[in-house]
């Protein structure tokens, strides 16, 4: 049986020998028994020489998406024809809306495509594709609306750090930011940058916000632990104010036994100074994480609570917000007000970037992308004027001081 890694192992490596076709890769083991693993990361390697380790891969995906997300969802109907999820203002440590019963945000962002290789020459592979958020979609009349801010965690660590050359980036509002950091990291030209070298950027960015260790780079990047270390290594030499911004929010969290987000939440680190290394050293990642990733949230609340009161005020708005992920606000519009929304959703937004009355003046700009589809699987993007006026600061809601 394909879920029974006893069996698989039985026939990967006793059967196939996968392992001994592994030229200079190391295979994970079991922790326990030190048996050849049949993870994620083993048949990964392996898939390259049989058909098989795909195959298990594409079925435990599918299995997953249906065990998971379906099932799940359909166990939590209220209806014939609607979910209501709970949503959680405080079980996030950083600050962020969570939702459970069903958990909105753990729906994958990417469908999944399995290709089938057609045996016929010359007739084209086929290509299925599975997707969760397909089973949702707006009724009649009205449509999906998401607003995302773009790289907000790595503009935040630019606004933190005040590093130079990760400011430039942010001079230019058409570059993929992305892209043109690979090619300061690599000290390459941006039509030198691979995918792959895009991708190698983008994760180790988050690395540093999560606080990821070598090992878990390593695994993130399917590199070694040694080249994931020289990679951290090197963009760090390369972004020299964000090593300095990290250092010095550890240690005014050690003195002061939190840390602080750009609104002024705090999050208190008991084991700051803990004797327990290990601890004290969770503490310090949660500590950097709390400062971007909590700011994050400071201004996703602070545009969902603005635009709720710009539609609660006007005459012929009527879209609702259906649900936060992560960085990125779902809503459902009326056909006819669609561009209207879209407009007003982006400028509101995008205008956070100074709240003057909180003090707040960000050094890099905020961008957000606005994407429209009948259903929530379907998504694209649309495209409306660069904003020109800001939301007043005015109309943003004073929060109470923090504790």
């Amino acid at each position: 049986m394909v879920t029974s890694n006893a069996q698989l192992r039985a026939v990967l490596f006793e059967k196939l020998r996968l392992h001994e076709l592994c030229e200079n890769k190391k295979l994970p083991k079991t922790i326990s028994k030190q048996q050849q693993s049949t993870s994620e990361a083993a048949l990964l390697q392996l898939q390259h020489l049989h058909p098989l380790p795909k195959i298990i891969l594409e079925y435990r995906q599918v299995h997953k998406i249906k065990s998971t997300f379906v099932d799940g969802i359909l166990s939590c109907v209220k209806s014939k024809n609607y979910i209501s999820s709970k949503w959680y203002q405080t079980s996030a440590v950083t600050g962020r809306i969570s939702a459970k019963h069903p958990n909105f945000q753990a729906l994958p962002r990417q469908p999944l495509q399995i290709r089938k290789k057609q045996c016929i020459q010359g007739k084209e592979e086929d290509v299925v594709t599975v997707h969760p958020r397909d089973m949702f979609i707006p009724q009649e009349g009205w449509t999906f609306l998401a607003a995302d801010f773009c790289q907000v965690e790595l503009r935040l660590l630019a606004h933190f750090s005040s590093d130079p050359e990760l400011l430039r980036i942010f001079t230019n509002p058409q570059a993929d930011v992305f892209t043109m950091l690979a090619s300061q990291w690599k000290v390459m030209s941006v039509d030198e940058v691979t995918p792959e070298d895009r991708e190698h950027a983008k994760r180790i960015v988050y690395s540093v916000v999560y606080g990821a260790g070598r090992e878990r780079l390593s695994g993130i990047l399917g590199v070694s632990t040694e080249h994931a270390s020289r990679f951290q290594d090197s963009f760090l030499q390369t972004y020299r104010e964000v090593q300095t911004f990290i250092q010095r929010t550890i240690q005014q969290s050690h003195k002061k036994g939190y840390a602080v987000s750009l609104m002024g939440r705090r999050r208190n680190l008991p084991n700051i100074n803990s004797p327990d290394w290990g601890l004290r050293m969770q503490a310090e990642r949660q500590a950097v994480n709390f400062v971007v990733q909590g700011s994050a949230a400071d201004l996703c609340k602070m545009a969902m609570i603005t635009i709720f009161n710009l539609v609660s005020s006007s005459s012929s708005l009527s879209a609702r917000l259906l649900a936060q992920l992560h960085d990125e606000l779902l809503y459902e519009v009326e056909d006819s007000q669609v561009e209207q929304f879209a407009a007003l959703v982006r400028s509101t937004m995008e205008s956070l970037q100074h709240i003057h009355h909180l003090g707040v003046h960000l050094k890099v700009p905020l961008k957000v992308a606005v994407s429209i589809g009948k259903s929530w699987g379907s998504m694209s993007d649309l495209h409306t004027p660069p904003s020109v006026s800001q939301t007043p600061s005015s109309s943003f809601p004073t929060p109470p001081p923090p504790p």
